[in-house]
C-alpha cells in the first residue's frame, strides 16, 4: 500500500495513537474467524476449503518449530540479548510447566482445524493510516484454532507496551502505555461483541445448530453455548499470546519494538518484563478470567 499507509508496528514505535485500530482489527478477526468455521460455512464447502489450504505444509512447519519449540531449547538460530538475559532464559528453558504448556498449545495448533486463519497476524502485517487499517501478508493462511490469530495479535500490543520505556528519548510514554492497554481491551471487547452478533445471526453451519436451541424456544441454551465458546477462545488466546512473546524475544524472528532500543541494558529490562508476563499468561491461562486481570 502506498503512503500515507505505514506498518502498524512502526507507528506504535513512533508513539502514534491511532483511533480506529482496535475496532477495525476486532471486527476483522471476528468476521473472518467466525465465517471460516463450521459455525457458519456449509460442511461441504468448508471441507473443500480445508483441503485447499492443507498443503501449506512448509509455512505451517515454520510456525510449529519457530513458535512452539525452538524458544525453549538452545536451537541453532535462536538469539537473545546476552549476557543480560542469560539467567532468565536458562530459567525459562528449565521450566517444566512452561514447556508442557507450550507443547499443549502446539498440539492444539496442529490438531484443531477450526477455521481459516491469517496465520501470521501481528503488528508487522497490518498497515494503517489515521482512518484505515489493512491486513497484509496472508501467506501463512491455513486452518487452525480461532484463538491463534487473536492471541498473536494481542501479544504484539502487549510487547509494544513493554517496549515503551526504550522509546522515551523524547519524553515519558505513560499516555502511550495507557493507550496500548486500552487497545487490547477494546480489541477483545469488539471481537467478543461482533462474534456474539454473528453467533445469533449467521450460525448456519453444522455446529450448535439452531434446531437444537432457538428453534425449540431455548435461547438461553444458545447463549450458554456461546459463553462456553468465547471462554475457550479466551483461555487459548492467552496461551498463544504468551508463547508469541517468548518466540519474539528468544527465537529467530524478533520484534522491532525491542530491537530498535539501542541501549542493551534498557532493552533487556523491557524484554525481561515481557518474558515474565508471557510465562504468566501462558501457564496460568485457565485461572485468568478477564482482560482486566491481565492489564491490571
Amino acid at each position: 500500500l502506498a503512503p500515507p499507509h505505514i506498518i502498524l508496528r512502526r507507528a506504535l514505535i513512533e508513539g502514534r495513537q491511532l483511533p480506529n485500530i482496535a475496532r477495525d482489527i476486532g471486527l476483522f478477526m471476528a468476521r473472518t474467524l467466525f465465517r471460516g468455521s463450521d459455525l457458519h460455512m456449509p460442511t461441504k464447502d468448508r471441507k473443500a476449503d480445508l483441503a485447499l489450504f492443507a498443503d501449506n505444509v512448509e509455512l505451517c512447519g515454520i510456525t510449529e518449530d519457530l513458535v512452539f519449540t525452538d524458544p525453549y531449547f538452545d536451537a541453532k538460530l535462536n538469539r537473545h540479548t546476552s549476557p543480560q538475559l542469560d539467567g532468565l532464559v536458562a530459567e525459562l528453558r528449565a521450566d517444566r510447566d512452561l514447556k508442557v504448556e507450550a507443547q499443549r498449545l502446539k498440539h492444539l495448533f496442529a490438531a484443531n482445524a477450526e477455521t481459516l486463519l491469517h496465520g501470521d497476524l501481528h503488528s508487522g502485517s497490518i498497515m494503517v493510516t489515521d482512518t484505515e487499517t489493512r491486513m497484509i501478508d496472508p501467506e501463512f493462511a491455513f486452518y487452525g484454532p480461532i484463538a491463534f490469530d487473536v492471541g498473536m495479535l494481542l501479544a504484539n500490543f502487549w510487547m509494544s507496551f513493554f517496549s515503551q520505556r526504550g522509546h522515551e528519548d523524547k519524553g515519558r510514554r505513560d499516555a502511550m502505555r495507557a493507550y496500548l492497554l486500552g487497545v487490547t481491551n477494546e480489541t477483545w471487547a469488539v471481537f467478543r461483541a461482533e462474534f456474539s452478533v454473528l453467533w445469533r445471526s449467521e450460525r448456519t453451519g453444522m455446529l450448535y445448530q439452531r434446531s437444537l436451541f432457538e428453534d425449540q424456544g431455548d435461547i438461553l441454551a444458545a447463549e450458554q453455548a456461546l459463553d462456553h465458546v468465547l471462554h475457550q477462545i479466551w483461555t487459548d488466546l492467552l496461551g498463544f499470546a504468551g508463547i508469541e512473546v517468548h518466540r519474539r524475544i528468544l527465537g529467530l524472528a524478533h520484534n522491532a519494538d525491542f530491537e530498535t532500543i539501542a541501549d542493551e541494558d534498557v532493552r533487556a529490562s523491557c524484554e525481561a518484563k515481557a518474558l515474565k508476563f508471557g510465562r504468566h499468561i501462558a501457564v496460568n491461562r485457565r485461572q485468568i478470567y478477564s482482560i482486566d486481570e491481565v492489564n491490571s
